[in-house]
């Protein structure tokens, strides 16, 4: 699997290409997960519904695009999201800013997945060491936690 550095301050040298929207969806302390289609890069792994920012998105605009667009899942109301803040990733060559967003539901809502995904789990902590995740998904969800938990 290939390496990931996750910064919570961009290094000097950090060049950032691209950057991503992630959307953290907890009910009852389950994540949302989603595994990767077999024609996706690291196919096969799990993360959360994330994906890249286009021309002059938005990170709030391209997590709600990017929920949508992976899960059927519609953000009706702004309070329902919540901007934690952005890592600073470094791949063996791509540098990449990860914005976290943090989506609300009262209930579980109905996932309807995306071509590019094959299939999607509700996961308390303890069963994802069950999971293999895609490459910097576990530092992130850790800094997640450390973001979300103050």
């Amino acid at each position: 699997m290939e390496r990931s550095d996750v910064y919570d301050v961009a290094p000097v040298d950090f060049l950032p290409t691209v950057e991503v929207a992630a959307c953290y969806i907890e009910i009852d302390s389950k994540l949302l997960l989603l595994q990767r289609g077999k024609v996706n890069f690291e196919p096969g792994l799990w993360g959360v519904p994330a994906g890249k920012l286009e021309k002059g998105e938005s990170p709030d605009a391209a997590a709600r695009r990017e929920l949508f667009e992976e899960t059927g899942i519609k953000i009706d109301h702004d309070s329902q999201i919540k901007f934690f803040g952005s890592l600073y990733i470094r791949k063996p060559f791509v540098d990449f800013i990860y914005h976290l967003f943090r989506i609300e539901f009262k209930q579980m809502p109905s996932v309807v997945l995306s071509k590019e995904h094959s299939d999607f789990k509700w996961v308390a902590s303890h069963e994802r060491q069950d999971l293999p995740l895609m490459s910097g998904a576990e530092e992130a969800l850790q800094r997640y936690r450390c973001l979300t938990s103050h």
